[in-house]
């Protein structure tokens, strides 16, 4: 996650070469713009110009730096849905109040300093200009680098040209690069005296561009240069004569083409067929639409660079460029390429079919880290089946299959993208064939429950009664179970907890009736236990989460059973408990870390706080109570020792609990959602905070608050289980490096215009960065900055 690592930058397999001019060129860009664009044509070594960018700004400035592929990304509006999820963020799908994901996402993004890298901008220019304004225009500590064929045409954009490589003489950058990759496919391969010239020329057929260069080096284990450019020589006269300045892509295209013709007939035909994998592919995945001997021709388009290992740890997974994609999907165009997606979906399907039928076993983490791996292949699944004449059907299965993995990581808004297109397919009208009907229905159900899990009940109660309306009709058990569950939850978020407990109470004896076995039919078991903490039947309560968690671990069931424990420490806190609720929401959140459900964990971490609160105040209580019982009489040394360390104690307990507040409130922050437990849990979260407040003096308690709003996720959740955060200035969040600057710009006695010329932003990104210096310090005036710029020069 963001929260949780500097950067995703990945560690390439291969040397960077040359472009020193160019790198210097994009730093001072960066520095001066905080929309950088760099243009140029296929193949040009754009996105290796970003990395390198990206990596040297990291290295040098400890900047955070973070890379969003979108060659894989078909529809704009899951754009700032792939954002959010490349940054590990909760689902910017999610609208807010004017129906804007980017928003969301700018909100979550705003108190970062960060370089976000936007990668193969070309087919979604407009979406990511308008992406770009909306984020850079909320987030003052925000650049972006953006690698496109054109320019994005937004406000503020600077276009960076990359130009290829210069050829022009044996030590030249392009020559460096060929022999660079020649090494790799012959060892010892090197400049002499005898090929330096064709080597040479060969690079300048080439035009400079590294793609190219790159495929010509790999021919270099079987032909010598002077014999590649022979060939590249009748290549270009099939494509045609004219070879001028402008001609880069025919290079390209000369170079691609040879590649391809120099295949065998089965390397050709599973060039076209893997084509039809918008990003990265597993070999299981590659076999299953290629066919059989897929493995060992794989194999093979690897040694000739058509393919490549896939970023990340090492495994059976693998990437193809976008360019030698595109030549394969118009090498395949027609009925050929119409049957290999085709392949790729029913591919898909399958595994999501497998993957919900076993959703509720120990299977349940590794069906769920698939489908994240899977996502850019799932939605291209997806979008083939809703615009392909005759595939709907299939579309409508695969969304209805992905339902769960969308509830519970928590996509949300994606999902209820995909769920609003199966409902225009499959009406689910009574008059409707019967299984259509069935689809419908259970499309509509889940855009309910979406829709209730983003608060959005106005949304929700009407299609959980319209699916509620067609199980009735068509006597679906199943359908009516959960139909009840998710009323029952659009009864509790909105505040009716007695229609909750019913519907709830409903559902969990239909899912028994039914023979249900699924996550979130057992979930309902902790849905119904809620309802019973908030009518004060704890005892109820504890009984359905000891059931839930039975069923789980028969099952070996992780995302109910952890939710249910949650439950348990709850009432186990309403109890009096307060120590075995501690324990269980650690529990809980060890499973919930692991698992990815940053709802649930942000709620362990309030009630860890909830517990050191009440912990904290009953050491305190039993110490003025043994103080009253001890009044006029004489107490030895030894008792007073034992009186300062629990009142010690007790303090810490309030200063990690009030730091949890802090870290909690981010957290809600970060995943644009209402509290999940309605107006009780809310005042529960209030009243721990005031206990603290009292304990610690407002001064120390909202020092400790700071602390925890400054947190990451990863120190947040350490913080929860005792562990030290990682030490930073007293009661302060750090400041970014353009906030240190700004402030010292202030201590100067600058007004925020004259900074604003000084270093060239606009006096609305002045003030909103003083604004944010003065939130993190604690600070109200700007006498108390010039004080603490002072004192900082101090130190």
């Amino acid at each position: 996650m963001i929260a949780e690592r500097r950067d995703n930058l990945p560690t390439k397999a291969t040397s960077f070469v040359g472009r020193k001019r160019e790198l210097a060129e994009v730093a001072q860009a960066l520095d001066a713009h905080r929309l950088v664009t760099l243009r140029g044509p296929a193949g040009v070594g754009k996105t290796r110009l970003a990395l390198m960018a990206a990596t040297a700004a990291r290295d040098t400035f400890g900047q955070r730096a973070w890379l969003v592929e979108l060659s894989s990304l078909a529809d704009p509006e899951l754009l700032a849905a792939e954002v959010a999820k490349a940054l590990g963020l909760p689902d910017a799908g999610l609208p807010d109040e004017g129906g804007d994901p980017a928003r969301v996402l700018a909100r979550q993004l705003a108190e970062f300093e960060l370089l976000l890298v936007l990668d193969t901008c070309e087919h979604l220019g407009d979406a990511c200009a308008a992406l770009a304004a909306t984020l850079l225009d909320s987030c003052p500590d925000l650049r972006i680098l953006a690698t496109s064929r054109e320019p994005l045409g937004a406000g503020g954009e600077h276009v960076v040209v990359v130009a290829p490589l210069d050829a022009s003489a044996a030590s030249s950058d392009a020559v460096e690069l060929l022999l660079d990759r020649a090494r790799s496919a012959v060892p010892g391969y090197a400049l002499t005296a005898g090929n330096a010239a064709a080597v040479v020329r060969l690079c300048q057929k080439l035009d400079g561009i590294p793609l190219a260069i790159e495929l010509a080096a790999v021919r270099l284990r079987s032909l010598t240069a002077d014999e590649i450019t022979d060939r590249l020589d009748d290549r270009f006269r099939i494509l045609g004569t004219a070879r001028t300045s402008t001609g880069r892509h025919r290079t390209l295209r000369a170079a691609v083409d040879w590649s391809y013709e120099l295949c065998t007939p089965a390397e050709q035909r599973l060039w076209r067929v893997l084509s039809v994998f918008p990003g990265e592919l597993s070999g299981a995945a590659a076999a299953a639409v290629g066919g059989p001997g897929t493995g060992e021709v794989l194999a093979r388009l690897g040694e000739k660079s058509i393919i490549g290992p896939a970023a990340g740890p090492a495994g059976d997974r693998y990437v193809m460029l976008d360019t030698m994609r595109e030549f394969g999907a118009e090498a395949a165009r027609g009925p050929d390429r119409d049957a290999a997606l085709r392949r790729h979906r029913d591919y898909f399907l399958a595994q999501a079919e497998r993957a919900a039928a076993e959703a509720a076993t120990r299977e349940q983490v590794s069906w769920m880290t698939w489908a994240q791996q899977e996502s850019g292949n799932l939605r291209a699944a997806l979008d083939f089946s809703f615009t392909a004449p005759g595939e709907a059907g299939a579309g409508v299965r695969l969304t209805l299959a992905l339902r769960n993995y969308w509830l519970m990581a928590g996509t949300f808004g994606e999902g209820m993208r995909w769920h609003e297109l199966a409902m225009a397919t499959r009406p689910g009208r009574a008059g409707d064939d019967r299984e259509r009907a069935r689809e419908g229905a259970w499309a509509a159900y889940g855009a309910g429950v979406l829709a209730a899990q983003q608060g959005d009940l106005a949304t929700a109660g009407p299609l959980l009664d319209r699916a509620a309306a067609a199980a009735g009709e068509l006597g679906d058990a199943a359908l009516a179970a959960f139909t009840a569950d998710g009323q029952g939850s659009v009864a509790f978020y909105g505040g009716d907890n007695k229609v909750a407990h019913e519907r709830y109470a409903t559902a969990l004896d239909s899912f028994d009736a039914a023979g249900v076995v699924d996550p979130f039919a057992l979930v309902c078991f902790s849905r119904l236990a809620s309802a019973a903490l908030v009518a004060s039947d704890l005892d109820r309560a504890v009984a359905l989460c000891e059931e839930c968690v039975r069923r789980c671990d028969e099952l070996g069931e992780q995302w109910a059973r952890s939710t249910a424990i949650w439950t348990q420490a709850a009432a186990r806190w309403l109890g009096g408990d307060a120590e075995g609720a501690l324990l269980d929401s650690l529990r809980c959140l060890q499973v919930k870390e692991a698992i990815g459900d940053l709802h649930t964990a942000t709620m362990c971490v309030d009630l860890i706080a909830v517990c050191l609160a009440t912990r904290g105040g009953a050491a305190l209580a039993g110490l003025a109570a043994g103080n009253e019982a001890a009044d006029g009489s004489a107490t030895g040394g030894d008792g007073a020792d034992e009186r300062s360390r629990v009142k010690e104690g007790a303090l810490a307990d309030f200063r990690r609990a009030a730091e949890l507040g802090g870290a909690g409130d981010a957290m809600w922050q970060l995943l644009n959602a209402p509290l999940q437990m309605g107006q009780a849990y809310a005042e529960i979260r209030k009243d721990a905070a005031a206990k603290c407040q009292a304990a610690l003096g407002g001064e120390r308690f909202a020092a400790a608050l700071r602390r925890g709003l400054a947190l990451s996720l990863t120190e947040a959740i350490a913080l929860a289980r005792g562990e030290k955060a990682p030490a930073g200035p007293a009661g302060t969040r750090p400041l970014t490096r353009r906030e240190r600057e700004i402030a010292g710009l202030v201590a100067d006695g600058l007004g925020n215009r004259e900074i604003a010329g000084r270093l060239f932003l606009s006096k609305r990104t002045v003030d909103s960065h003083i604004e944010h210096i003065f939130g993190k310090l604690g600070f109200t005036a700007r006498a108390q900055l010039c004080d603490w710029v002072l004192a900082q020069a101090r130190l």
